[in-house]
């Protein structure tokens, strides 16, 4: 793991600079001499010149503060840390009002089993905990964590909003949690929720004996309420046992005076504890130290029944035997006229409660069904069931982050502005934090993001080309959500059109990430898949002009997003491209590296994917042509529909879509492929080197696995057939048909489509052949769906790195699956001689995708990262997966 150099800034370090900083230093009478001289000739007057002295420094420095005020009023930044100058997209009115005060509160903690927070910075916070057993030993579960082997966890159903209910089973024992929020006259900003927890034996009919009795099993769950801002906390103790009493309360700007009830039966024990602590990323370990202290006073894992001075976190820790339940409601606005406490407190909590979640759990079914018309596309419940949950995950995995992310410092970086320990040394007048925090790293600015994450469990953040596939689902059934989510992400865009790929804001998403990570670099690109949904979008938003149905908001919202999206195409277009005018390739590949069978291109999003054996400046990758091309094609939509000129994205779009071009760049004749291009060579072998480090006493040498070079590489197509060479057919540049333009002596050149005797035109033989090579099962095709490297690649399935199994070299994805049976199905509907051989594949492919899913999810419980070919489509990777695999919803509907 990579260690990051420190600032220094420890006083004794400073102090041997200054007596080191000159050779005069020696000569200079010690200081009780110069005392002594000042005291002969101005005896008593020590005290009066030191005075004078702060009095000069005091006008100095007030004159130099305020000489330098209006670089202090707007200090002047890198521009890797600049937001672009234009107004937020997020700040639109739509995103206001009713609409945020709905959005106010919900499950945005996905890093946490249960998790819930408001949309704002300082948020309290609410969370689930129980006790495990893992290595043999206790062990509190909170965060989501692979390593705690669930059985299974995930929502069940979850509207994005309003209502969700998961399960959880842990060691024979199932956790159902429903969260539910209301409005009630008398609540406070973002009303008022209330979650309901039932804990039970997986198995009700199986139980223990003891003396020929059944044993009944106990457990403990806990439940938090915790201050982010560190506000403190009111107690009433005796509101764990009391019906209608508060437990726990506070006060918040927003949302008023707030109090947190436990309603419960008498068959449950319930303990607490107050605990301060400002580290929220800390929680597991917190509660845990404090049972094991409680432990080891008093022999039992309870909470002690006590709270520190000014506590912000209160616990609460309920034991019984099972089965028990409990619901725990949240009142807002408590505080004001009318109230009406007890009336909130009913209607949430025991029989009321249950009658409302019965309500949502069957509106979310009714709109679950008119959305995506699954009983009339799919065979039966259980198909249906991995749907509702597709779904359910993807929109209960939304989560709102908050923080600053971590650029690092181009190694050419010239000082071009304010001096750098100027603007510390202002902001530390100021008593603001450094903008400068790191030798390493430039701090963002402080930014929020509202976007779904790839996984719960292992990627709990926002990751930038994986949130183009999130919004297609999403979209369809929460539109206002999805914008607001896109508007988020292209909000984090800089001065130069640059969004950091991976967002890892605030201390919780940084405690889920390795070191060498956290640190984003502004050469780095990330597929522009937003475009995807933005596209589809604006195609939504021209129909709708077209039928004189536009909604004003609508038009307002395409006109604010336009500068950021030229901002982001214009980095692309520049950062991103090749020797060759209109050629592209992923920058930032390693060209020094010997660890490595085939660099990897992080950039691409498509990790290890083998792309030129030798990374230069003279690569060009068609999946990146392919991006551009779609993007400048989306460009040119959206200025048309806003009233921007068009002309120089739509000349863009046709040089890149132009099939001559494309195939003189990325198409090899002879296998009929497209392929990226470069340094290549396909004698590379990894081999172990055997590596002798004298600091090591027993003299046994280590052994490293190092790149051997068997052939000198050279420029030419890079033979790798996969994914990447698929993507001309599904971003749609490959025609169905091709237009051929003759000259004749009467009518010259330029044939009409529209005017049938005066042009003939061929079906594309290109098309053909891909057709043929889609069904290749020497190739990519498989009874599970489309692997993402062929069998015939030099490195299918091998090993990038000792450690680095293959990711992309084999194993099949959900998210290029969808884009490729989405142009599949378009080709099906379009004339051309391959129509009926592309409707014939069509549904053979998804057929083998649907299947595979559906039998994985009911045999593990998870939806999966990708799925394995050696083990007949097992699940693998990072679970549950509830990013992109959540397109096989749309897979089954049919939205393509």
């Amino acid at each position: 793991m990579k260690e990051r150099r420190r600032a220094s800034t420890d006083a004794s370090s400073s102090s041997a600079d200054l007596k080191s900083s000159g050779k005069n230093n020696a000569k200079r009478p010690p200081k009780s001499k110069r005392g002594g001289i000042v005291r002969k000739v101005c005896p008593g007057s020590t005290a009066l010149l030191l005075g004078i002295c702060v009095v000069a420094l005091g006008v100095a420095a007030l004159y130099w503060i305020g000489a330098l005020s209006p670089a202090m009023e707007e200090p002047v930044r890198p521009r890797a840390v600049t937001p672009l100058p234009v107004p937020r997209v997020s700040d639109l009115k739509q995103f206001k009002g009713e609409y945020r005060e709905r959005m106010f509160w919900g499950t945005y903690r996905p890093q946490n089993y249960l998790g819930i927070r408001s949309r704002t910075p300082q948020s309290l916070l609410a969370g689930l905990m129980w006790l495990g057993v893992k290595d043999g030993r206790y062990a509190i579960r909170h965060t989501c964590e692979e390593s705690d082997k669930l059985a299974r966890y995930g929502w069940l159903r979850h509207d994005g909003s309003t209502y969700g209910r998961q399960e959880l089973l842990d060691q024979g024992v199932t956790l159902t949690t429903s969260f539910l929020k209301s409005w009630e006259d008398g609540s406070g900003y973002g009303g008022d929720w209330a979650v309901r927890i039932k804990v039970e034996a997986e198995n009700a009919t199986e139980s223990s004996q003891e003396d020929g009795q059944p044993k009944s099993r106990s457990t403990s769950i806990f439940f938090y309420i915790a201050e982010e801002a560190g506000r403190s906390l009111s107690f009433w103790p005796k509101g764990k046992n009391v019906a209608d009493a508060p437990f726990v309360g506070g006060s918040a700007s927003e949302i008023g005076g707030w109090q947190f009830h436990l309603h419960h039966k008498e068959d449950v024990a319930v303990s607490y504890a107050g605990l301060r602590q400002i580290h929220m990323h800390n929680l597991t370990q917190l509660v845990l130290n404090t049972l094991m202290n409680q432990g080891r006073l008093t022999g039992r894992l309870q909470l002690p029944d006590s709270s520190d001075r000014h506590s912000n976190i209160a616990v609460l820790q309920i034991s019984g035997s099972l089965p028990f339940e409990v619901d725990m409601v949240f009142l807002s606005g408590v505080d004001k006229k009318g109230a009406d406490v007890p009336k909130r407190l009913k209607n949430l909590t025991g029989v009321e409660l249950e009658r409302r979640l019965i309500q949502k759990e069957q509106e979310f079914e009714n709109r679950f069904q008119d959305t995506f018309k699954l009983n009339e596309k799919v065979g039966g419940e259980k198909e249906v069931e991995v749907g509702r949950a597709a779904l359910s995950n993807m929109v209960g995995g939304i989560g709102y982050f908050h923080g600053q992310s971590r650029i690092a410092i181009p190694a050419e970086f010239k000082v071009t502005f304010v001096s750098l320990p100027l603007l510390i040394k202002l902001e530390s007048v100021l008593g603001q934090e450094p903008e400068l925090s790191s030798p390493d790293y430039w701090l963002y600015w402080p930014a929020e993001l509202f976007t779904a994450v790839p996984s719960r469990s292992f990627f709990p953040r926002g990751f930038l080309w994986d949130e183009g596939f999130h919004q297609l689902l999403i979209s369809r059934w929460d539109r206002n959500i999805s914008l607001d989510i896109i508007a988020h992400w292209l909000d984090l865009m800089n001065v130069d059109g640059w969004i950091p790929r991976e967002q890892i804001l605030g201390a919780e998403a940084r405690s889920k990430v390795p070191e060498e990570f956290v640190i984003q670099h502004t050469s780095n690109a990330n597929p522009p898949a937003l475009m995807l949904v933005i596209r589809r979008l604006a195609l939504s938003l021209e129909l709708d002009l077209k039928q004189g149905q536009a909604r004003e908001e609508d038009m307002e919202y395409f006109k604010t997003m336009y500068p950021r999206l030229q901002a982001w195409f214009n980095w692309f277009n520049t950062t991103q491209s090749g020797k060759q005018p209109g050629t592209y390739y992923w920058h930032g590949r390693d060209s020094h590296t010997s660890r490595e069978l085939n660099p990897k291109t992080l950039t691409s999003g498509l990790d290890d994917y083998p792309r030129a054996s030798h990374p230069t400046d003279d690569e060009r990758h068609v999946d990146l042509w392919c991006w551009m091309a779609h993007a400048a094609e989306t460009m040119s939509l959206i200025a048309r529909l806003t009233g921007e000129p068009h002309e120089s994205y739509e000349a863009t779009a046709n040089g890149l879509t132009n099939l001559t071009r494309l195939n003189e760049m990325h198409y090899d004749l002879e296998s009929g492929h497209y392929y990226d291009y470069g340094l290549h060579t396909e004698e590379v072998k990894l081999r172990w080197k055997e590596l002798k480090d004298p600091r090591i006493k027993t003299g046994i040498p280590q052994r490293i696995l190092r790149r051997v070079v068997l052939k000198k590489p050279k420029l030419g197509w890079v033979p790798h057939f996969g994914y990447v060479s698929f993507f001309p057919f599904a971003l749609r540049i490959i025609p169905a048909v091709i237009v051929c333009f003759i000259k004749t002596p009467q009518l010259g050149v330029g044939f009409l489509l529209c005017e049938r005797n005066w042009y003939f035109c061929l079906d594309s033989t290109i098309m053909g052949h891909h057709l043929a090579l889609l069904h290749s099962h020497d190739l990519l095709w498989t009874e599970f769906g489309l692997r993402s490297l062929a069998t015939t690649s030099s490195v299918f399935m091998k090993h990038n790195t000792e450690h680095d199994a293959p990711y992309w070299r084999g194993p099949v994805w959900m998210n290029m699956n969808y884009l490729i049976l989405s142009a599949l199905y378009k080709y099906s509907q379009e004339e051309g001689h391959y129509k009926k051989t592309a409707a014939l594949l069509y549904p053979q492919l998804r057929d083998n995708l649907i299947r595979n899913v559906v039998k994985q999810y009911h045999e593990s419980g998870y939806l999966w990262e990708n799925y394995d070919l050696k083990s007949k489509g097992k699940g693998q990777g990072s679970h549950p997966f509830s990013g992109w695999t959540s397109l096989i919803l749309l897979i089954m509907g049919e939205m393509y």
